[in-house]
């Protein structure tokens, strides 16, 4: 009989302070529940080859890509796995849109490979395992996202610190769009420095965003959907000033507004890439949602605040 571990993790998703925490202001990311990363690991016959399913490879460990090879190969090895196995992973999280794609599956395939090998798995081993497979694929993540995801609460992240908050408990509705515009997180970031460095007017933008981080903060403790929507449309003409916006970013708020939406920003490092955007119900959520995909984004989902 064939021995199955299984494992999944969802997406997450940065609510505000995107850009300013790279000059050292804080941030707060929040899961993104209906962004899921589903992990089988079975074991296959003596004789048979290791083989990996997936959208982004299908063929045996041997071929496969360095870091997903690094990753599979050193649990094999870690756990003296002497049978042949398949590894199938499923996603509907696409890669480089901000969304925590990659340590998803790094999170999904650590709670897989303890499943299959019948080990109990704590969250700080879990956070460990999984930063260890997300540095063979990113170099030196941060943490945010597999912090995030373990815990599946808001973090705070300040100076390279992470710090959980209380659970979201907002009545309302968030719509993430993925623009099908590939967006560029260093280049973006690096014309952000460039443009701080060159006029002085521009740290005010990023000195704005430190200070909407608390004020987004503050509207989590209390609940207020109305406060969370100033926050983003601040937010939004900050990171327009510095230019980290895009055409389609800016249609498809205005899309979203004329279908209901209270307000909504960019997510990530912006000129493409996903953005959020706030409903006050799920039938507003919805024609948001409908309306962006005829627009031409790639992908919607539409996350519960938790009110």
């Amino acid at each position: 009989m064939a021995q199955i571990g299984y494992g999944e993790a969802n997406g997450k998703v940065i609510l505000i302070g995107e850009h300013a925490v790279t000059f050292g202001q804080p941030a707060i990311a929040i899961p993104f529940t209906t962004g899921k990363v589903k992990v089988t690991i079975q074991s296959l016959n003596a004789g048979d080859t290791s083989y990996i399913n997936s959208d982004v490879y299908e063929g045996t460990l041997q071929s496969a890509p360095e870091h997903i090879k690094s990753v599979i190969s050193r649990f094999i090895d870690k756990y003296h796995i002497e049978e042949p196995i398949n590894v199938k992973f499923e996603t509907n999280l696409p890669p480089s849109r901000g969304l925590g794609s990659s340590a998803a599956m790094a999170i999904a395939f650590v709670r897989a490979s303890y499943d299959y090998i019948g080990e109990p798995l704590s969250d700080e081993l879990l956070i460990e395992e999984a930063n260890w497979a997300e540095q063979i694929a990113h170099g030196k993540p941060s943490g945010i996202d597999t912090q995030t995801i373990v815990s599946n609460k808001p973090v705070w992240f300040h100076q390279g610190k992470v710090t959980t908050l209380k659970p979201l408990s907002i009545n309302g509705y968030m719509v993430v769009i993925d623009t099908g515009v590939q967006g560029s997180t260093k280049q973006a970031v690096e014309d952000v420095h460039q443009l701080c460095n060159h006029n002085e007017q521009y740290m005010q933008y990023i000195e704005h965003i430190g200070t909407l981080v608390y004020d987004a903060n503050e509207a989590i403790e209390h609940h207020d959907f109305t406060q969370l929507a100033h926050v983003f449309e601040r937010a939004q003409e900050n990171l327009r000033k510095l230019t980290v916006s895009h055409d389609n970013i800016e249609a498809l708020l205005e899309i979203s507004k004329l279908q209901g939406a209270t307000a909504g920003k960019l997510t990530g490092g912006g000129r493409g890439g996903s953005m959020i955007v706030l409903a006050q119900n799920l039938d507003i959520a919805e024609k948001i949602a409908t309306s962006a995909e005829k627009f031409g984004a790639h992908h919607t989902w539409i996350e519960n605040l938790g009110g």
